[in-house]
């Protein structure tokens, strides 16, 4: 009976000690022999505290804390900080856990190793390592201006007075201006950022970036040289200022880079633009060639007044135009005074050249890429052409026409043209010699043509000059505005022929289609030999009319390193037969003649069913995954290590072992997978052996 007690007794106690082995805490484990340091786990730069064997609260520095409770006999443990934590080292018997964390403040279940004799260890003493880190914070202030557009009318009543010689008459006119919209621009953004070292010792920093989300990166200016020691309790201060393209939300985020013991840091702020900084035209002054100034105005206004005419003081056509100071915009309106005189009225049409200057940019998602052999990669491009215009040739034709619309025959001794703003000359053919007689009731038909400097707004008049008796002349004058806003147009090279040298035609783009975009994705590789290659890209347009051409390109460079370069599991699922990913051909190279389907081991499933069954916590498959992929990498050409060969044949010796069809591993058996598994996640990531390859 009393031994059949201490069975029972022996058998709980070893089912307490699974039970602590296998409590896994939510951190990754991994185990090194010997009395491994911070600087033996990867963390040379962090600062390493401890050496605690027993519970406690123990002090870090200042106010920070980090406290350990041990229990089951000094083989578990739990932890809580103040300050984040990247790694706590539990030592005892040959060697020791190290449990990797990303500066978390706690972590429970931390189990001691095995010894020698497959029996968990008591405690030796326990480390931690942990870092400190700058505190980035920034700000954003904005500007722009914003320039008010108007419109301007002019019209009176009545436009014509019928008058006997000493008659009088009043007409009404009104100018009307308003605000018809605004263009917004010079956007711009300005601030500071701010890089506190609120920690015990010397930051060295290395780099301030700052980049505007949807523009780019700006730089910002620390007055300072980098590598720059920070010293604890000190505050950097940076500035920066850029032009934005235009007004939109953005995201602006600053960057700070570090080497030692304090890690950098990152702080972003939002860009906005609320009401405008600076505003143009937001009220106008408007002036009248016959009243002078009438007045200011910030909104809809109309300016109304009054004019007498008297004949024959007033006779003939009067012009009166009203101007926007600020914009120079102008309106006229006319009054027809008859007093038994001329009729001269004329049209105006005008044309002009219009020649466009055409751009192409080309970029892509890619410049610099790492290639295994055999592998290909899609890189995505995009073609940007544009296009500014520039006017020329403007002129001006048209057709005056004097009506004798009075009892009595006309003496004429001429019909004049002239434009006002214009210096140069204008042609008048009315067919016939002057001194003419114009008789009662008939009119006479001209035309005019003059080429102008520019596309201004400018009004055209005609006049036909009476020869009064008995000596004196009378000018009878008529107008038009001569005005490009709707103008016969001769377009040059408005339309070109876009091609891509890979691609061919990417089509016919014309000025009225703009901004034009192409996008578009072409395959790079595969290459059959280590090397450097280069991948050139070239687009091109030709215009329609002049046949002018540009292009531009874009190289993406490619290095296929000869000790090759590893994929993940990722890559190799994706890139079989079956897809969804392009073949690669290495699954045929390292399977033939089955390639996929070839058995794995005593499964009775072909590597494809592995490689696409989920793991669900087995850590048959999780090993499987990587082996498949690391020998695959190693088919393809990848340099392996010690570590890795051993690995691979590792589990090639496990899988060799389970019976036909099993995938159930025994305890010992899953330590060890998960260990052989995590050399060779670290193989296929290129975080050992010879880098990893885009993917």
């Amino acid at each position: 009976m009393l031994r059949r007690t201490f069975r029972l007794i022996a058998l709980l106690l070893i089912l307490v000690a699974l039970f602590a082995v296998f409590a896994a805490p939510a951190a990754a484990q991994t185990f090194y022999t010997g009395n491994p340091t911070c600087t033996d786990i990867g963390l040379p730069s962090h600062i390493q505290a401890g050496d605690w064997a027993t519970s406690g609260t123990f002090t870090l520095y200042g106010s920070q804390t980090f406290t350990l409770t041990v229990y089951n006999d000094s083989k578990t443990v739990d932890w809580s900080s103040t300050i984040g934590i990247d790694a706590v080292i539990v030592k005892a018997g040959n060697g020791a856990n190290v449990y990797f964390y990303n500066e978390a403040t706690s972590g429970t279940g931390l189990q001691t190793p095995l010894n020698d004799g497959g029996n968990q260890a008591a405690l030796s003493h326990i480390r931690i390592c942990y870092d400190y880190e700058v505190t980035v914070s920034k700000t954003a202030n904005t500007t722009f201006t914003r320039t008010y557009q108007w419109s301007i009318d002019k019209s009176v009543f009545p436009d014509t007075l019928d008058m006997f010689t000493g008659d009088s008459g009043q007409v009404s006119y009104s100018v009307v201006v308003n605000k018809t919209g605004y263009t917004d621009s010079n956007w711009a953004v300005t601030g500071n950022i701010y890089v506190a070292n609120n920690t015990p010792v010397t930051a060295t920093i290395t780099s301030v970036s700052d980049d505007v989300s949807g523009y780019g990166a700006i730089m910002p200016n620390c007055g300072v040289t980098f590598p720059y020691d920070l010293a604890a309790g000190a505050t950097l201060v940076c500035t920066y200022a850029s032009a934005l393209p235009d007004g939109s939300a953005r995201t602006n985020t600053a960057t700070v880079t570090t080497s030692g013991s304090v890690g950098g840091g990152s702080a972003n702020t939002a860009i906005t633009f609320g009401a405008p900084t600076t505003e143009v035209n937001a009220t106008v002054s408007v002036t009248d060639s016959m009243q002078g100034y009438l007045g200011s105005a910030s909104g809809y206004t109309a300016f109304d007044y009054s004019r007498t005419f008297t004949c024959d003081a007033d006779e003939g056509t009067h012009d009166n135009t009203a101007t926007i100071n600020e914009t120079g915009q102008s309106d006229s309106a006319s009054v027809t005074v008859n007093c038994y005189e001329l009729t001269v009225t004329k049209d105006a049409s005008t044309s002009l050249t219009r020649t466009w200057d055409w751009t192409i940019a080309k970029s892509g998602d890619q410049t610099d890429l790492t290639l295994a052999t055999g592998q290909s990669f899609l890189v995505n491009y995009e073609v940007i052409v544009s296009a500014l215009s520039a006017d020329s040739n403007w002129a001006v034709t048209g057709n005056i026409y004097v009506a004798n619309n009075t009892p009595l025959n006309a003496p004429l001794t001429g019909v004049s043209d002239i434009i006002s703003g214009f210096g140069g000359s204008v042609t008048v053919d009315c067919g016939l010699t002057f001194p003419y007689t114009l008789a009662a009731g008939a009119t006479l038909a001209c035309t005019y043509s003059a080429a102008l400097p520019d596309a201004a707004s400018r009004t055209n008049t005609a006049t036909a000059t009476l020869q009064n008796t008995p000596s004196g002349t009378t000018g009878f004058s008529g107008t038009a505005n001569v005005s490009f806003g709707t103008p016969t147009v001769t377009q040059v090279d408005e339309c070109i022929n876009v091609s891509d040298d890979q691609l061919g035609s990417l089509g016919t783009v014309c000025a009225d289609q703009l901004p034009k975009t192409y996008s578009y994705s072409l395959t790079v590789g595969p290459y059959a030999v280590c090397g450097d290659y280069t991948f050139t890209n070239i687009a091109s347009f030709v215009t329609n009319d002049t046949g002018s051409s540009r292009s531009d390109d874009h190289v993406v460079n490619i290095t296929v390193p000869c000790a090759g370069c590893t994929l993940t599991q990722g890559y190799w699922k994706t890139h079989s037969d079956r897809g969804p990913a392009p073949y690669d051909s290495a699954w045929i190279t390292a399977m033939t003649p089955l390639g996929e389907d070839t058995l794995f081991f005593n499964t009775g499933m072909s590597w494809y069913t592995v490689f696409w069954t989920p793991p669900a916590g087995n850590v048959f498959y999780n090993l499987a995954h990587q082996y498949m992929a690391a020998k695959l990498n190693i088919l393809n050409g990848a340099a392996t290590t010690p570590a890795v060969t051993s690995a691979i044949a590792s589990a090639e010796a496990l899988f060799a072992s389970l019976p036909a069809g099993s995938i159930t591993l025994t305890n010992a058996q899953t330590r060890s997978a998960r260990n052989w598994a995590s050399t060779l996640d670290q193989y296929n990531n290129g975080l050992i052996g010879p880098g990893h390859c885009d993917e």
